[in-house]
């Protein structure tokens, strides 16, 4: 059950979100230096967002700890970004849901062929598990959110387990995706790292993030507590390269959404990233929360998620 009181306490404008944190090195390059890009999300919350200055991935600082973390998505997440106030998701998440899954599986066409094998990590209410199953796949998915895992199971009939370790030894898949998730983990790399280590060989790793080079809303829009982790083209395709993977060119890419297949010993050398980090913290500035809330700035913002959020609810099934 949620408390009301934690939900007020994460949403309330101006103050700190209910944690302590830690010190933590990039889980990218190990690099302990940083430059602070944000010092306010979405909501006007203070929340510190530091670049790593040795390649450019971006995070919370200090970063929640596990247990900390684990808190506010037992306790807070859904209700604060999904609306979801009981077991079931609500419409317009599952509105939304279903059409990322369309989109995902269209990308996926060559690889969703019948019989490959697919894992969905953070497969959520199980949508794109019931997309890769109507087209004749053997779909997999891994959450940890027992209601929505409980969901995907009675609704869409899907295999899912729990935790990444809760596979059997040495099962391998033909298409491993990994949809807007790498951004909510202390660990983003090295989960990915491990999701490379299930592909069959030949097989390929779809990736989301939400790019934090995006233009077309104020720069401290793209932070929030949920996302401890900010990623850029770059770094994207940095932390495949350390999970031995490189885009896959037969596979349209839109910039953090991204088909990548294994490296092999044709593919040249990892792009630097050297001062990538001082331009991150140029073009994301910081806000201050006053002069921004006079402005009526924020207003456009909060008007386009609420609209969206209807929009979804009572769209076509």
């Amino acid at each position: 059950m949620t408390s009301p009181l934690h939900l007020v306490r994460h949403a309330l404008p101006f103050t700190r979100y209910p944690y302590r944190g830690e010190g933590m090195a990039c889980n990218l390059c190990g690099g302990t230096e940083t430059l602070v890009v944000a010092e306010t999300d979405r909501r006007l919350k203070r929340l510190r967002s530091v670049a790593c200055t040795g390649c450019g991935l971006i995070r919370t600082d200090p970063m929640p700890n596990a247990a900390e973390l684990d808190a506010y998505y037992a306790s807070a997440y859904r209700a604060a970004y999904q609306f979801a106030l009981g077991r079931r998701p609500p419409r317009h998440h599952l509105n939304r849901s279903r059409r990322e899954a369309a989109f995902r599986a269209d990308l996926l066409s060559p690889a969703l062929r019948p019989g490959a094998r697919v894992l969905d990590f953070g497969s959520g209410s199980g949508e794109f598990l019931a997309a890769a199953r109507g087209r004749g796949c053997e779909a997999t998915g891994i959450e940890p959110g027992r209601a929505y895992g409980a969901y995907a199971r009675a609704e869409h009939g899907a295999r899912v387990l729990d935790r990444l370790d809760d596979l059997a030894p040495g099962e391998a898949f033909d298409v491993v995706t990994v949809h807007h998730v790498l951004e909510h983990l202390r660990d983003p790399v090295d989960t990915l790292v491990r999701l490379a280590g299930q592909l069959a060989p030949g097989g390929v790793l779809y990736a989301a993030v939400p790019n934090m080079a995006a233009t077309g809303k104020p720069p401290h829009e793209r932070f929030h507590f949920a996302h401890v982790h900010g990623f850029v083209r770059e770094t994207l395709d940095r932390a495949a390269r350390r999970a031995g993977l490189v885009p896959h060119p037969a596979y349209r890419r839109e910039d953090t959404t991204v088909v990548y297949r294994q490296a092999d010993a044709s593919d040249g050398p990892d792009l630097p990233t050297t001062g990538l980090a001082q331009d991150l913290a140029a073009a994301l500035g910081t806000v201050r929360p006053g002069a921004y809330v006079a402005s009526g700035a924020w207003l456009r913002p909060m008007v386009r998620r609420n609209a969206k959020a209807i929009r979804d609810t009572f769209a076509a099934r």
